[in-house]
C-alpha cells in the first residue's frame, strides 16, 4: 500500500495531537506484510507502528476492531495500543527478534491458551463473508465450477458448532511472533475476533505446516478439554481453514500477480481434494 502526501500530512497531524510530546515524527519507513504496508517511525526513543484504515476493507476485518482488541488483550500478549484516529491506527513498535521457525510446541501452546483465557472481544468471527469476498475479489479465469460447487455446499453446511469460544489471533505464524526477554508476544491483529478455540488450532497448524496432533494434545491437557473431541473439532474445522487459504491465496495474486500465492493456492486445493 501506497501513501500519499495527503496521508502522510493526516498522519503528522494525528501524531502532533495524540502525542504531544512530540515535535514531529523522525523518518517514516515502510514495513511490508502479506495484507499490506505499514509505516514504522520513532519519536526520541520510543518507536511506533501506523497502519491506515483501506479503503475497501474485507468483511469483519477494520482498524477499530484492531484497536479495540489490543485494549481487551493482556500487555503481555499485544502490542499497546495508542490511539486510532483519522483513519489512522497507531500502536507500539514491539522491538525483538522474529525468527523463522515457530517457538517450542511448550511456548506456542502456553501463548495460545494465554489469549484465549481473555475477556471476550464482543464480535464473533464469520469465515463464510470472507470466502464470498475472496470468491469475488479473484482472478475471473481462476474461478472455477468446483471451487464455486465448493462454496455453495460450505453455506449449505454452515460452519461447525463451537466447541468453546475465545478471542482468537487468527494469524498466527512465526512472522508475527515478536521474542523478547519477557516472553513471545503476537503481531498484526486484523483478523482477531470471538471464535472457537479449535479454529485457532486448526489455523495454526495448517499456517504453519505442522502436524496438528502434539499441538492438539498439549493445548487439550491445558485447558481441560478432552483430547478426543479437540481432536475432531479440529478435524472439522480443518476443511474450512483450507477454504480459506486457498481464497486467500487467489485474491493475493489478483492484488500483487505474484505467482509464489498460485503455487500456494495451488497446494491449499491439493489438500482439499485430499479430503473428499
Amino acid at each position: 500500500m501506497r501513501y500519499n502526501k495527503r496521508n502522510r500530512s493526516t498522519l503528522q497531524s494525528v501524531i502532533e495531537k495524540h502525542l504531544p510530546a512530540a515535535q514531529a515524527a523522525g523518518c517514516f519507513s515502510h514495513l511490508q506484510g502479506l495484507s499490506g504496508g505499514s509505516l514504522h517511525f520513532k519519536i526520541g526513543a520510543q518507536e511506533y507502528v501506523a497502519r491506515h484504515q483501506l479503503e475497501s476493507p474485507m468483511p469483519g476485518v477494520s482498524l477499530h476492531r484492531q484497536y479495540h482488541a489490543l485494549q481487551r488483550v493482556a500487555p503481555g500478549i499485544g502490542p499497546r495500543p495508542i490511539c486510532l484516529a483519522e483513519g489512522w491506527l497507531i500502536v507500539e513498535w514491539l522491538g525483538g527478534e522474529v525468527k523463522s521457525q515457530l517457538p517450542s510446541l511448550q511456548t506456542l501452546t502456553s501463548l495460545l491458551y494465554d489469549l484465549h483465557r481473555q475477556r471476550g472481544f464482543g464480535w464473533r468471527i464469520s469465515l463464510l463473508p470472507l470466502l464470498d469476498y475472496y470468491w469475488q475479489h479473484a482472478a475471473p479465469e481462476r474461478r472455477t465450477v468446483s471451487w464455486l460447487r465448493r462454496l455453495k455446499k460450505m453455506k449449505r453446511q454452515g460452519e461447525p458448532a463451537p466447541l468453546r469460544l475465545a478471542p482468537l489471533h487468527m494469524d498466527v505464524h512465526a512472522g508475527n511472533l515478536v521474542h523478547q526477554p519477557s516472553g513471545i508476544k503476537l503481531i498484526d491483529w486484523e483478523y482477531a475476533g470471538d471464535g472457537d478455540v479449535a479454529l485457532e488450532l486448526a489455523a495454526t497448524a495448517l499456517a504453519n505446516h505442522i502436524d496438528s496432533e502434539p499441538l492438539v494434545d498439549a493445548y487439550a491437557q491445558l485447558s481441560h478439554l478432552s483430547p478426543h473431541k479437540l481432536s475432531r473439532q479440529v478435524a472439522r474445522w480443518q476443511p474450512w481453514v483450507m477454504m480459506l487459504m486457498a481464497s486467500w491465496y487467489e485474491c493475493r495474486w489478483v492484488q500483487t500477480q505474484d505467482r509464489t500465492f498460485i503455487a500456494l493456492a495451488e497446494e491449499a486445493w491439493s489438500l482439499l481434494r485430499e479430503q473428499n
